[in-house]
């Protein structure tokens, strides 16, 4: 069921990955991420079986591809400009990579990845490594450290550790805790709802009848309103990484 261990706290008996621990998977090894393998692993395959064939008569899926290429291009553009053409590999593979994870936990039996803090948490550094990197690279060593000092230069002293805090803390922490709070809370949300529907079956048919339909029907439209979230989720992270990435390279140009 939908986020029934989504956090690695509560995985008391995982999802149907957990058998890798038996065939000698180290136990350090957090189960998010061996979902999250799994992931990977079918978007690289998806991927490469979708492309493999290119026409210039594009087919469903080829169609399918070229039409969110396009959607993930002026999504980034209206964002950062012209630039933005240059981040889409980026900014797209966060998008998808992301909503699947948030949407993955929807499929009985597995775990949504983002439902754990390490997960977002290594989103985040991504974005900020990415962020400072094309800070470096476009405004060169001078200009981003001119770019840490703030403007006027007298308040330099007042305006750097602020900006170092936005930088190295505040951006990175907004984007991992809000990621995950959002993920974690609809994952426990629906799996307090699917063990009303269990508890209510065991004490009686009535109980069943009343409590647990409720809670059946309840838990379907939260699972539902969940798929959407996923995207809303996904859409907010890929817009906040644009952001921060174009305020990096615009900040001295």
């Amino acid at each position: 069921m939908h986020g029934e261990q989504a956090h690695g706290l509560g995985a008391a008996h995982g999802s149907w990955l957990h058998f890798a621990y038996r065939l000698g998977l180290p136990e350090r090894i957090a189960e998010p991420v061996v979902n999250t393998w799994l992931i990977i692993i079918l978007l690289a395959l998806g991927s490469y079986l979708a492309t493999r064939r290119l026409d210039l008569l594009p087919h469903s899926v080829q169609n399918l591809l070229e039409w969110l290429l396009e959607q993930m291009e002026a999504f980034t553009t209206q964002i950062m400009g012209p630039q933005g053409k240059t981040f889409v590999p980026l900014i797209g593979t966060l998008f998808l990579y992301i909503f699947v994870m948030n949407a993955f936990g929807l499929i009985p039996g597995f775990l949504s990845p983002t439902a754990n803090l390490n997960t977002t948490l290594a989103l985040a550094i991504c974005v900020f490594a990415a962020t400072q990197y094309q800070g470096l690279r476009s405004q060169g060593l001078l200009g981003y450290l001119k770019h840490l000092w703030g403007q006027p230069w007298y308040l330099g002293p007042l305006m750097l550790p602020i900006h170092l805090i936005e930088e190295f803390l505040a951006r990175p922490l907004s984007l991992a805790i809000r990621l995950f709070g959002n993920v974690f809370g609809e994952d426990t949300v629906i799996a307090q709802l699917g063990g009303m529907v269990v508890v209510s079956a065991l004490v009686g048919l009535l109980s069943f009848m009343t409590i647990g339909l409720f809670s059946l029907l309840l838990q379907t439209a939260i699972i539902a309103f969940a798929l959407f979230t996923s995207l809303v989720q996904a859409l907010i992270f890929a817009a906040l990484a644009s952001v921060y990435i174009a305020g990096a390279t615009e900040a001295h140009d």
